[in-house]
């Protein structure tokens, strides 16, 4: 079976490992510092904050935003169950807002959405890597005087407007779990758009409110002045990251080879101002499940990867009109597009896709 993920794991990955494991230090150290340095100059943004997943991201993003108890926030139910969690667990309510054909959240529908009761805050998801209309969402957010949480959980190696992501929306949440491209075995950053006083802030938000930069030998002496939580990353995950960074380039070169070949022969158009990473690459068919049947049949893993999240039971349901969730959700599958697929794979792949052919 041809997979649709795959873990990267650097061939020499235990020479980064092991001098940790031996070190007698393996908490939030040197090698979470050196990490944050690599990927801030990665993304070309230093304002960067690791944490122990992407989802911690987001949530400490909704923190500093001010979201709290019964607070509303706009978001897209096509996602991962993690981006709507994190509102759940700081009390707060989604208000669902449709997406578009390619699965990013809507912006007119935002827009219309931040009529009526105040909301506190907007949360973007790049589906499948792919930006959402940034600077669309920006000027709304701006001119509500609202922040802006963009979800880039997939969206390593993605730009938009030729800069990496990371640099377009208020707040910025990145994930290395497992099968992303870049992985730590878990983890995650927040990148911060505001001021430097928020990076300082969430640096001692993710350690109980604690400056881990205070020598002292008893830092709990430390009167914390902000409320804090268990969220940071440890230098065992830093240590993969450092290692599976190196050719990450080569990697996603590798997938983006793989996406605009099959764009080609699909006769798909890209959007060039917003370049995806392709954590996913997104087609529609007529019918998914006998779709997923028949190239499953033939040696080939796809999935839709999310559900919709508005219609489950920790959500209260609403009968808005989400049309484009409704066409997204029956119509999308995912097929591989990985690093790890041969040309041959590939070859496979989309000669089974054009012979079962697209939606109609």
């Amino acid at each position: 079976m041809i997979p649709l993920f795959k873990v990267y794991m650097a061939p020499d990955i235990a020479d980064f490992i092991l001098p940790v494991l031996h070190s007698g230090y393996i908490g939030e150290g040197e090698e979470v510092k050196q990490f944050e340095r690599t990927f801030g100059e990665y993304i070309q943004n230093e304002n960067v904050v690791m944490v122990n997943s992407g989802t911690s991201a987001i949530t400490m993003a909704l923190k500093l935003a001010g979201v709290g108890y019964g607070d509303s926030v706009i978001s897209s139910p096509m996602t991962c169950l993690a981006t709507n969690m994190a509102i759940l667990s700081v009390g707060a309510v989604p208000v669902w807002a449709d997406i578009l054909p390619d699965g990013t959240i809507d912006p007119k529908d935002v827009e219309r959405k931040l009529c009526g009761k105040k909301k506190k805050a907007i949360i973007c998801v790049d589906w499948g890597g792919l930006p959402c209309h940034l600077d669309r969402l920006m000027d709304i957010a701006t001119s509500y005087g609202i922040p802006l949480i963009e979800d880039a959980c997939q969206s390593i190696g993605s730009s938009f407007n030729g800069s990496p992501i990371g640099h377009d929306a208020h707040y910025v949440a990145y994930s290395f779990q497992a099968i992303k491209y870049l992985t730590t075995g878990d983890g995650g950053a927040l990148v911060i758009n505001t001021n430097k006083d928020e990076v300082k802030e969430a640096k001692m938000m993710r350690w109980f409110g604690l400056d881990r930069n205070n020598g002292a030998n008893m830092r709990c002496n430390q009167d914390p002045p902000v409320p804090g939580y268990k969220w940071q990353m440890n230098d065992i995950m830093a240590s993969i990251g450092l290692a599976n960074i190196r050719g990450l380039d080569d990697r996603l070169e590798i997938i983006k080879r793989h996406a605009r070949f099959y764009s080609s022969r699909l006769g798909l158009v890209e959007d060039f101002n917003r370049q995806s990473g392709y954590f996913l690459y997104t087609i529609y068919v007529d019918d998914v499940d006998k779709f997923i049947k028949y190239m499953n049949n033939n040696g080939v893993e796809c999935s839709k990867v999310h559900d919709r999240n508005d219609k489950k039971s920790i959500f209260k349901d609403s009968e808005i009109d989400l049309s484009g969730v409704d066409d997204f959700d029956k119509y999308h599958v995912c097929v591989p597009v990985g690093w790890w697929l041969t040309e041959e794979d590939i070859e496979k792949i989309i000669s089974l896709v054009e012979r079962y052919g697209l939606k109609t």
